[in-house]
């Protein structure tokens, strides 16, 4: 048993490799060569994927919990797999939001239950207190295999912009029969009764009583705030008539820093502490977020993209460790992990179609202007109430792990 929990953790390398999306770098400009595609239309877009990613997450956590996080994770790889379909067929508006709903709904299916996954995994090989450092070395692998693809992926547009799409739905083969062969970890049958008879009020209630949810509001609205800014970094690189070719090696070198983090997260997290962990957060990217709504000069513009796409990524397994120390004693690992993600996609579905409509009926620099503004006015005081709450030890569970 012990053999099979181990290979868990290369299977579940092998589906985050799957899970990254390799046409990412192309998406808002493939969005364009559909006719009445608009700025306003792809915020729609986004729009409609958040919106279903924000319906599915709950429930999704959910039930993960209670039918269990393995077959959970075989569901999330069939809806990708859908999505990838959708997007490779499109011809008009319905199958590009079709294919962003499959895409937010696998990924709500994903969101918790992977991470809950593979926590038991390595509780089951007596390893927990090696989750960061496990989960960022496989995350980092995750993110630097597929660099490779999506630094070719432009050049493959000048083929067919359909190429990129025909690629993904090989791997997402491939992530759907990782998915399917991983080994369910050890969990008492006491454990998953449990699960079935508490109602979800009570998982609230718990997740309430764990001090969790003002660090889950706080990640949840960086992470949609920073979805919605990224979903028209194409689009605003095509305007800025950047060379398509050029998409792929800029969100390449974005990954490979975002890699390069993620193989150290867990030296990273223990030598900062919870407020400067999200301290910093909120002070670089409500700058590079006004940066892009101030300076239109097009390697200014990339190289901040570049720089929030290294650390939106390469700190993810950073935050999800501090989430999970939270909740660690938990049995609800994935009903209230998904509660960050429910916030993520409400962010940004909302942030995504007010920034489409401001491109559109202004500028792009408008739209990412407002969008700093907002973002910093929201979580700066939520910051403030973080860092007294870490004062007074609502957060104690954090101090027991580093």
């Amino acid at each position: 048993m012990e053999k099979n929990l181990q290979n868990n953790i290369w299977k579940y390398a092998l589906l985050l490799i799957a899970n990254k999306r390799i046409f990412v770098a192309v998406l808002g400009a493939y969005y364009l060569t559909i006719p009445d595609v608009t700025p306003k239309i792809i915020g729609t877009i986004l729009l409609a994927g958040s919106l279903s990613g924000f319906l599915f997450e709950i429930p999704s956590g959910y039930m993960s919990d209670k039918i269990g996080h393995k077959l959970t994770l075989v569901i999330s790889r069939v809806l990708m797999l859908v999505s990838t379909i959708f997007f490779l067929l499109a011809n008009n508006i319905a199958f590009l939001i079709l294919g962003a709903i499959f895409l937010s709904a696998s990924a709500a299916f994903q969101s918790g239950t992977g991470s809950a996954f593979m926590h038991e995994t390595l509780q089951g090989l007596k390893r927990e207190q090696d989750y960061a450092r496990v989960m960022g070395k496989i995350s980092s692998i995750g993110f630097a295999v597929p660099i490779i693809f999506m630094v070719l992926v432009p050049f493959l547009v000048s083929v067919s912009y359909k190429t990129p799409f025909l690629i993904a739905l090989v791997i997402d083969v491939i992530g759907l029969l990782a998915a399917i062969s991983l080994v369910v970890p050890p969990v008492p049958q006491e454990h998953i009764e449990e699960i079935g008879a508490t109602n979800f009020k009570q998982v609230l209630q718990e997740g309430y009583r764990l001090n969790f949810f003002s660090i889950a509001l706080f990640s949840g609205i960086i992470s949609g705030t920073l979805f919605s800014v990224g979903g028209f970094r194409a689009p605003y690189q095509s305007f800025l008539e950047i060379p398509v070719i050029w998409y792929g090696v800029f969100f390449g070198i974005g990954r490979a820093f975002a890699s390069l983090m993620l193989a150290y997260s867990g030296r990273i997290k223990k030598y900062i502490t919870l407020p400067s962990f999200y301290g910093f957060q909120l002070i670089i990217y409500t700058l590079l977020i006004l940066v892009l709504g101030i300076i239109s000069s097009w390697w200014v513009v990339v190289t901040a993209f570049i720089v929030i796409n290294a650390f939106q990524w390469g700190l993810s397994k950073i935050d999800e460790g501090y989430q999970l120390d939270i909740i660690k004693s938990s049995k609800f690992k994935a009903t209230l992990l998904s509660t960050g993600s429910q916030i993520d996609r409400a962010v940004s579905a909302v942030s995504s179609f007010g920034v489409g409509f401001i491109i559109e009926r202004v500028s792009y620099q408008y739209g990412f202007l407002y969008s700093g503004i907002i973002f910093l006015v929201i979580l700066f005081p939520l910051y403030l109430y973080i860092v007294r709450g870490y004062k007074t030890g609502a957060y104690n569970n954090v101090d027991v792990v580093n």
